[in-house]
């Protein structure tokens, strides 16, 4: 059993090779860092060992050629797996290049050291008097290509790597190892073809709708062969401006209005979906580009309107096709359990049978109610799983990604997506509680009893929700709910450890408030605005906004601030 320190001092160096990756150097700064945190000794890292000494293995290089041999298969590593091993007195931390060592070095530190990263600002780095380890022989491959939780804490570039999630949004520098990162998120026919440059000119660009052009919340008319000459230039440039992305989106703008010409009517109807037109036209950008790149992807949606897989065309192997578990998809019940899922599951499983790569955009929270309880873990532990068995590539989990933040429970949530992302076989249960007692202390038990009293109300077949539910609309937010709910708040607070952790109780009883004001004050969130009736509360309203306004929080909804939502 290899004891890396006692008592403050370490017969161990970390061993870095002569080329290692700037990631590679960040795993050593890093695993350097917390080892000396926790046990009081600090590790030198060298090139080589001296006869006698013994080393903490980084990465590659001809010191851990001449220990291993060819005994580590990188190629099936790829650019984040790797590798934990003893071989005698040493320890080796291998991975890809990219980011797998680093990730690898995280991964050592959390299982085997104690280390937790809740959030950037609340971490557990344990004190030992001595660092013993057990023998080791494992291996980690992530079970998603692309991660990303999109909540606005999660992108801080340290806890992104330190959770090993990669999305576009982190904050992922070239220590960590960079990102899976797009060029223009999403959304993007009018960035490829702008009406303001060619509509004038040009209406025959634009979607025909009703019988006529038009650009006003409308789409491009995508068997013009005009159109597909300027969106591959258009591609073209943002490749040269943006090397480093992998990931370019041509993909539909955010409403309906698709194109009703003869000509996409007759590649629609063919293809018995609206994603006909979609998949040809990208297709077709995609194969321009595969002309000169190899590595870089199309990325388009199957979204609302275009969400049914087309009958006969199938997308290229340089096209990401990213499906949208959108409304009316259930919340609250698992993909695979409830019949207002059952379209989505159907289409799942459709794009998988014929896509290369099938990314995810899955809504976490509630659009119209970012603050509501949203007792979704019960659908989340299922559904990753889910998606990783039918072959999903990438996972991009929609939070509440206003600045501010503050949505429901954000910061449990984004911890177990992270971990679900990378490992869909991890035991949710433990995640919740080691996060619960690591960020909430001594309130952690009433704090988990509420999260189980929510979750066991939507466990019955018609508790349905989605992203756009209102506290009217759904089943569990009775009024015992909320007298039970307060109650443990209140036994919350009196528990706190200090006034930090005060202060993450009451944020956590935001979303309880919320309700509680929407439900009994007298006041009506009607459209995303708090509308006053004749019996308003005007104490519980200015108590409530003083709470938002005391933790930050700047937006109650996507796209309406607080100010807005205020009457």
């Amino acid at each position: 059993m290899p004891r890396i320190s006692s008592g403050g001092r370490s017969p161990y160096r970390i061993v870095l090779g002569e080329d290692a990756s700037p990631s590679e150097v960040y795993a050593g700064e890093e695993l350097r860092k917390f080892i000396e945190e926790i046990g009081g000794c600090e590790l030198p890292v060298v090139k080589e060992l001296r006869e006698g000494e013994r080393g903490i293995f980084l990465g590659d290089g001809p010191a851990l050629r001449r220990l291993v041999g060819d005994g580590i298969d990188y190629g099936r590593l790829g650019e984040e797996g790797f590798v934990l091993r003893t071989v005698g007195p040493h320890i080796v931390i291998s991975g890809g290049r990219r980011r797998g060592t680093l990730y690898g070095v995280y991964t050592f530190l959390e299982k085997y050291l104690g280390c937790r990263w809740y959030t950037p600002d609340v971490s557990k780095v344990p004190k030992v008097e001595a660092i013993d380890l057990p023998e080791l022989d494992e291996e980690y491959l992530p079970s998603f290509e692309y991660r990303e939780v999109f909540y606005a804490h999660a992108f801080d570039g340290d806890w992104a790597a330190r959770n090993k999630v990669n999305g576009s949004h982190m904050e992922l520098e070239e220590r960590h190892g960079g990102k899976v990162k797009y060029s223009h998120f999403v959304h993007t026919f009018y960035q490829l073809v702008p009406p303001g440059r060619y509509f004038e000119e040009h209406p025959e660009y634009f979607s025909l709708v009703g019988g006529r052009r038009t650009a006003e919340r409308a789409q491009l008319c995508l068997t013009n062969p005009d159109v597909l000459r300027i969106a591959a230039g258009e591609v073209f440039r943002w490749i040269e401006e943006d090397p480093e992305a992998s990931i370019f989106s041509v993909s539909q703008n955010d409403w309906g209005g698709w194109c009703e010409c003869e000509i996409c009517s007759e590649v629609d109807e063919r293809e018995g979906a609206r994603s006909g037109t979609i998949i040809s036209f990208v297709n077709e950008i995609a194969e321009k580009v595969a002309g000169m790149y190899t590595d870089k992807f199309i990325d388009t949606l199957a979204y609302q309107y275009s969400e049914d897989v087309p009958k006969h065309v199938r997308p290229h192997p340089q096209v990401i096709v990213r499906l949208c578990h959108m409304a009316p998809c259930c919340d609250s019940h698992p993909i695979t359990s409830c019949e207002l899922n059952a379209r989505y599951r159907r289409n799942l499983e459709g794009w998988t049978r014929i896509s290369e790569r099938v990314y995810i955009w899955h809504y976490v929270v509630n659009f119209a109610h970012y603050l509501m309880p949203f007792p979704n873990f019960n659908a989340i532990r299922e559904d990753i799983p889910y998606y990783k068995e039918k072959g999903v590539k990438g996972i991009f989990c929609q939070g509440d990604y206003a600045l501010g933040g503050g949505g429901e429970m954000a910061e449990l949530r984004a911890y177990i997506l992270a971990r679900l992302l990378w490992d869909v076989e991890v035991d949710v249960d433990e995640v919740m509680d080691d996060f619960l007692r690591g960020y909430y202390g001594r309130a952690s038990g009433p704090i988990r009893e509420y999260i189980d009293m929510l979750h066991s109300k939507v466990r019955d077949p018609e508790a349905h929700m989605n992203l756009y539910s209102s506290p009217y609309e759904v089943s569990y937010l009775t009024s015992e709910v909320l007298r039970k709910a307060s109650d443990l708040f209140d036994e919350a607070e009196r528990l706190a450890d200090d006034d930090q952790v005060a202060f993450r109780v009451e944020a956590a009883r935001i979303p309880i408030e919320y309700a509680r004001l929407a439900l009994t004050s007298g006041y009506r969130v009607e459209d995303r605005k708090l509308v006053p009736g004749p019996d308003a509360d005007e104490g519980q309203l200015r108590r409530f906004a003083e709470m938002l306004k005391g933790h930050g929080i700047v937006q109650v909804s996507e796209g309406r601030s607080l100010e807005e939502f205020l009457p």
